[in-house]
Order: structure tokens, then sequence, then C-alpha cells
């Protein structure tokens, strides 16, 4: 979507220019060209070389205020604040209601922690675009670090209106809540945060924690704590490891610490392609190509996870674990003879893993086996039991 809008607004920038060349030469023309490579290297992702360009376009004609705009949007990809800051500015002194240029400057004095310069130019946003979900969600994110509460809390839940599946936003109006004492509504904005949030979240969790220990609930709160400490360790850890496989492309235990980290945060399309990663540099090691297989399941990628659970067998073919994965992909799949074969196959290698049976005792009852299913599901729960008195 971001790349057709792309698309769109160069060739409603640059329809314009053509039309000029033929009246005008030398300087226009020039600019018209720096104008047209500039986009070329936005689109493309090169913002170095398209802040070359614009910048050269508006040494020859300094008053466009879209090219302005678009060289601030440049600037803001290379986190160059304070030359995005002015180059908005300029923008805007040309053409000051422009909606989209205020919002960006909003955004950016948002991440320079100015937020008191953001606040009367995000409101001047949602004045002129009464449904612009974005500018009352900064809005309201610059009047909570202001510590201005009671301002926050109205214009977030407009942002929550407008964007009712905004994690962060649910989590900005419990933050508020929280510091107003209105407790009751925190928790379920905290809550509603989690739902919408990615897997892994880590800041409602502080915020549940905070609420619940100003409400005299410590168990709570420290079971709050305790996740959200957890959750932090495991983002560190994230980070730690995107950091050295990128400076050590070739480090496979870096890579295989950040598959295991990506698959307990949920990020199962990252998860793929680390697995993938794992492969090229060690193609015959089943656990990554087990790992894969996994990874493609939560994703509902079926056909792909039983192709990868297929190559784990077969270089690991006593790995009662792999044929379990592999009729769970058959299972999903619909292929209820292969994925019996495969059930059958991994309580023969492990007969004591209880999942392992409850996985049979499902295939049996939809195939309307009754028997053998109870058969499984009580060893189920034998099994069962028995792992949990060993973990007492």
């Amino acid at each position: 979507m971001r790349n057709l809008l792309m698309i769109v607004l160069v060739l409603w920038l640059c329809v314009p220019f053509f039309s000029v060349v033929e009246e005008n030469s030398g300087d226009h023309s020039r600019y018209v060209q720096h104008v047209e490579q500039g986009f070329g290297f936005m689109f493309e992702g090169n913002n170095q070389k398209a802040i070359s360009e614009f910048e050269a376009a508006l040494v020859l004609e300094p008053d466009h205020a879209e090219v302005l705009h678009y060289l601030g949007m440049a600037y803001t990809q290379e986190q160059f604040w304070n030359r995005a800051v002015e180059s908005y500015q300029r923008s805007l002194a040309l053409m000051p209601d422009n909606i989209e240029a205020l919002y960006s400057l909003g955004v950016v004095y948002f991440r320079l922690d100015q937020w008191a310069d953001a606040v009367p130019v995000l409101q001047r946003v949602v004045e002129l675009s009464p449904q612009h979900a974005r500018g009352y969600e900064v809005l309201g994110k610059s009047f909570v670090k202001l510590r201005q509460y009671a301002e926050a809390v109205p214009v977030l839940t407009k942002a929550l209106e407008l964007k009712p599946q905004a994690a962060g936003t649910y989590y900005e109006l419990g933050t508020a809540q929280l510091n107003l004492k209105e407790y009751t509504a925190a928790i379920e904005n905290f809550k509603l945060a989690l739902t919408y949030g990615p897997g892994r979240y880590a800041e409602p969790h502080y915020g549940l924690g905070m609420v619940y220990l100003r409400l005299g609930d410590r168990e709570k709160s420290r079971a709050e704590m305790q996740i959200y400490q957890q959750l932090q360790k495991e983002f560190a850890e994230y980070e730690r490891l995107t950091r050295l496989t990128r400076a050590e492309p070739s480090n496979l235990e870096a890579w295989t610490g950040l598959a295991t980290v990506l698959m307990n945060q949920q990020n199962y399309g990252k998860a793929v392609q680390v697995f993938q990663r794992c492969i090229e540099l060690a193609p015959n090691d089943a656990t990554f190509h087990h790992g894969l297989s996994r990874a493609f399941m939560n994703l509902n990628y079926p056909k792909h996870a039983a192709q990868a659970a297929k190559k784990a067998v077969q270089l690991r073919p006593n790995e009662a674990i792999h044929y379990n994965t592999l009729g769970s992909a058959y299972a999903m799949q619909g292929d209820q003879k292969n994925a019996l074969i495969a059930f059958q196959k991994a309580v023969e290698l492990d007969g004591e893993q209880p999942y392992y049976h409850l996985n049979l005792s499902k295939l049996y009852q939809s195939l309307g086996n009754r028997k053998l299913a109870q058969e499984h599901y009580r060893a189920y729960e034998h099994f069962l039991s028995e792992q949990k008195s060993k973990q007492k």
C-alpha cells in the first residue's frame, strides 16, 4: 500500500512538471530531473540519494512545498531529525494547512522529545481533519509524556474510536487512567492492549502491575511484574542476537538463539526467515527443519510445514517429535490417513509422551473410532498425571 501511494504521489507531482518543461528550459529542466530522480531513489528506499536530489532541486527552485515535504520525509527516514523539522517548517510556510506535513512535523517533534512543540501542531491536524486517527494518537501520547493526563484521555479515546484495534493507544490510555486513579478503566485498557498487541508485549504487564500495587493486591502485582521483567529480558536478548547476526552473518549459534527468541515471542514470520538462514548454514541439522515446520504451522501454512517436517524426519528418523509435528501438519490439511501413520509412529517411538496420545485420540474421534479414541485419551491422562507427579 505504501509503495502504491508513493507511485501515485510521484505521478501526481510530476505531471505538472512535464507541462512546464516545454515552456522553459535550463534551470527548470534540471529541477524536474532532480525531482524525478529523487522520487525514484525514495521509491527504491535509497533515502541518502533522494536527499541529494531533492536538495539539488531546491537550490534551483526553493519554493516548492511538496518537494520540501518529501525532503523532510527522507530526512526522517534517515533520522536526521533537526533537518526534517527545518524542511517541514519551510514546506508549511508555503502551504500552512498541509495536513500530512503538519502531522509529519508533529511526529518528529515527538521523537525529539519536544512534546510541548508537538501538541499545537497535532491539534491543528485534528482540527483540519477530524477523522485523522494517527493525529489523535500522537497528540494523546504527547499529552501523556507531558503528564497532562486529563487532556490525554478524551484524545486517546477518540483515536480508538477511529482505530479500535491499536494496542499502543490502549496502553497509553491505560497509563493516563492509572495516573488519574481510574483503576478499573486502566485495567480494562491494559488488557485490551494485550489482546490487540503483538505476542510478548511487555509494557501493559508493567501497567497492570502498577494498578494492582496501588489497589493493594501485591500477589497480582508481583505476577504481572515478573511477566514484564521476563519479556524485557527476551527483548534485550532479541536485540543482542540481532546485532550479533548482523556483525557475524555466519554465526550459527547466534542465529539459533535468535530463532528460539522469535518462537517464544510468537513472531513466526521472522522465525521462518531465521530458520531458513540456519538451514543455509547447516542444511543437515534436523532441528532447524523441525523449527521451520512449527513456524509454518503457526502461520497456518500446513503444506510448507509438512515439507519441512518430512525433511526433519528424513534426517533424524528416530525422533518422535518430528513425526508428531508431521502428523499435525497432515491433520491441518485434512490428510487423516498420513496424519494417523505419523502420530502412530510418534507413539511407537515415545509411548510415554501424553500429548502424542492426545493427538491420536482426537484423530480417532474424528474418524469415528470411539474405542481407540477413549483408549488413547486414557493413556494421555495417565502419562500426564505421571509427568506432573515427577515435577513436584
